[in-house]
């Protein structure tokens, strides 16, 4: 192997966001994973329950894909932004946002939705700059970059960031007169930071489950079995569940 640093003392900023160490577990981290947010400490990723064929940006957005159809309109990202607890004012903020701004670079011809749909099969098209490469242009997930957050910017609480961090992470990533991509990750942290913010910290593994959505996708198949039990219960005909390890890229 060769002789070479990853700190110089000249360069202050080499010293202050360090690369992520410890992470051979991942078996070649800089290499994209399609379809698993892989970490240090999971690096397999979500193994339960989650869909093979999509990748993980894919399974990031499916989440607000209420019907599968790989179509998420308007008013599933309104009521998915209801479902993770936020006002109705801050989720037609939201829709307002993301719809405009996503909608036609994911269509799949020139001719743009007249509904502001978003089609999950192209969703690799809105990959925004200033953001973290946790994704790359395809829509994969690389584990060196997700590490990368921690490493460079969690100085206070190991594995966790403190609002300060992440305002901090934010700047260092801003890419030069990308105002669009700025505001997507103010957009995007501060959303998340009001959802999944304990104590002050947002935590790393809450962070990798987002990517992937792990974290809500199986609250929604306990609440599914909860409704299924009930139902039997009830001497009921319980609802169609969903597997998602059986969706597949369809469309």
């Amino acid at each position: 192997m060769g002789n070479f640093e990853t700190e110089i003392d000249s360069v202050p900023i080499t010293k202050e966001r360090r690369v992520p160490k410890d992470i051979d577990i991942l078996n070649n981290a800089g290499l994209p994973r399609a379809n698993i947010a892989a970490s240090r400490e999971r690096p397999s990723g979500t193994e339960e329950g989650r869909p093979r064929q999509r990748t993980v940006l894919q399974q990031h957005v499916e989440f607000f894909d209420r019907d599968h159809d790989g179509i998420i309109r308007p008013y599933d990202t309104y009521y998915g932004f209801r479902r993770l607890g936020f006002n109705p004012l801050f989720c037609l903020t939201a829709v307002s946002i993301i719809h405009p701004s996503f909608s036609y670079v994911t269509q799949p011809s020139w001719i743009p939705s007249l509904t502001f749909s978003i089609n999950t099969n192209y969703i690799h098209s809105g990959k925004h700059g200033s953001d973290t490469e946790s994704y790359d242009t395809e829509g994969r997930f690389v584990p060196e970059k997700f590490e990368e957050i921690f490493s460079k910017y969690s100085h206070q609480t190991q594995d966790a960031l403190t609002f300060r961090e992440i305002v901090t992470m934010i700047r260092g990533n801003a890419n030069i007169m990308d105002f669009f991509g700025v505001f997507a990750m103010v957009f995007e942290w501060g959303a998340l930071w009001l959802l999944r913010a304990r104590n002050g910290l947002l935590l790393k593994e809450d962070v990798r489950a987002q990517y992937d959505v792990s974290r809500a996708r199986n609250k929604r198949a306990q609440k599914q079995k909860q409704i299924n039990q009930l139902r039997s219960h009830e001497g009921r005909q319980p609802a169609v569940s969903i597997d998602w390890s059986q969706i597949d890229d369809e469309n």
